[in-house]
């Protein structure tokens, strides 16, 4: 009901009790002014009573009217109450349907990016890898070839001119480091090559509840074997920070791995390239965390970190700052999307030559139907 109805109302309703009050003291005034004799007095009082009466009536029918209003306001007001519930209530079922629309189109959009890609480069990966394989065979075949050719040249010497030697012997150097070229390009392209038949692997499969602090260590120590000699010779400490209690949480093993697995080597990686140009304490620590219904998982190092230009590509596939000997540019894409198939986030927060910390964010629970 609205607060000038109320205010109202309440008016009238002291003023009609003020009416009583007042009619009742001069009916007891009429009383004594008869009893006195005091006629006149008594005429006066009576006409003045019957003008509070009629006053009295005609704030009776307001305050009646207003109290029907205020009721039919009240009435009114309920419903439009109910009413607004209602239409909140859908709102925020249009919102999930909205949000769970959104979600599928998400899906959908990756599912058909991998379909797309799968369909340019299948065939070209078939179709490379053979030639490559040829080149790359036969480069290390002409390789031995013109070292047996070296030998037998300088064993052969005495029989040609010491200029004739020096050029020829040049010429089977120069002739060998191209091969030499061609051979390290070509085992690149290989490397590009596989990882293109890599982005074609369905990055799905089935979950399975696996103890997050198990995961995580075993990988640790994996890294830990891989890296052993650079960690011991740049005193590198790995910590781990596990949860209090052990948790399973749903995921696919062999690619959560494969994602922890990558972002631990990137951080081995940026400390070494760090400790290759300065003194400092590398550092490389992992930390679990239970956020509501979530598992957060950071991966921190205090390496060469990246610059800021280029922190929107470093997901894109065939991105990579390493030389193209080393990478080819697809783990953090292939990680990010194991993340999203996870129905989770990868993060990362950076300074340059300070620090990069990753944060994978994932449901302990998942929907494992149709996985």
């Amino acid at each position: 009901m609205p607060d000038f109805d109320i205010k109202h109302i309440e008016v009238l309703k002291r003023r009609i009790l003020v009416l009583e009050r007042v009619l009742l003291a001069g009916i007891i005034s009429i009383i004594f002014a008869f009893y006195y004799g005091q006629q006149t007095v008594t005429w006066i009082i009576l006409w003045l009573l019957t003008i509070l009466y009629a006053a009295k009536g005609i704030l009776g029918r307001q305050l009646k009217q207003k109290e029907y209003l205020a009721k039919v306001i009240e009435e009114r007001t309920i419903e439009l109450r109910v009413q607004r519930d209602q239409v909140l209530m859908e709102s925020e079922k249009l919102s999930a349907a909205l949000a769970a629309l959104a979600e599928a189109q998400d899906e959908l959009v990756r599912s058909e990016r991998f379909a797309t890609v799968g369909q340019l480069t299948k065939g070209l990966v078939d179709r490379i890898l053979n030639p490559l394989n040829y080149i790359n065979n036969f480069a290390g075949l002409s390789a031995e070839l013109i070292q047996g050719l070296e030998r037998d040249l300088r064993n052969g010497q005495t029989a040609m001119t010491k200029e004739s030697y020096a050029e020829t012997l040049e010429i089977l150097r120069m002739i060998s480091g191209n091969l030499t070229k061609i051979s390290e390009h070509g085992a690149n392209t290989v490397r590009i090559v596989k990882a293109m038949e890599e982005l074609l692997k369905d990055p799905k499969g089935k979950m399975v509840p696996t103890d997050i602090n198990n995961l995580c260590k075993a990988n640790i120590d994996v890294v830990s074997k891989l890296f052993a000699k650079e960690i011991e010779e740049n005193k590198i400490q790995i910590r781990l920070q596990r949860l209090t209690l052990s948790l399973l949480i749903d995921i696919h093993i062999e690619q959560m791995s494969k994602v922890l697995l990558h972002l631990f080597k990137n951080s081995l990686y940026a400390l070494l390239k760090k400790a290759g140009k300065q003194i400092f304490t590398p550092e490389l620590s992992v930390g679990i965390k239970k956020q509501g219904d979530q598992i957060e998982i950071k991966v921190y190092d205090n390496g060469i970190g990246i610059e800021d230009h280029i922190k929107d590509k470093i997901f894109e596939p065939f991105f990579t700052t390493k030389p193209t000997a080393e990478a080819a540019g697809i783990g953090l894409y292939i990680s990010r999307e194991v993340i999203l198939n996870h129905k989770g986030s990868l993060t990362v927060r950076s300074e340059k030559d300070r620090y990069s910390e990753f944060t994978i964010t994932i449901p302990i629970h998942q929907n494992t139907e149709n996985q």
